[in-house]
């Protein structure tokens, strides 16, 4: 039996970067740009200064207090901490 090749229509793998976001709604282009700036300045952190194994990279516990923005976030109460022998 002949098997009959028929035009397929090309994988992701095949498509440029830009085809693929034409193909999406415009709505998701600002999205998409934010996710790409957002790839491109971790790239820039990582090499301005590559955090050692097991640590966090200079200056995150800084950059990440207070980022929570969302208004309806709130911490619960944490109760009172345990009691503990003090350290020799």
């Amino acid at each position: 039996m002949d098997m009959i090749y028929t035009e397929t229509p090309m994988t992701t793998t095949e498509k440029t970067l830009v085809e693929l976001v034409q193909e999406l709604p415009p709505a998701l282009h600002a999205e998409v740009r934010d996710f790409v700036e957002f790839l491109i300045a971790k790239q820039q952190r990582n090499q301005e200064q590559p955090a050692e194994a097991g640590s966090w990279p200079e200056g995150f516990v800084d950059q990440m207090a207070g980022s929570i923005t969302d208004p309806t976030f709130v911490r619960p109460p944490q109760g009172v901490p345990e009691a503990r022998l003090p350290l020799e």
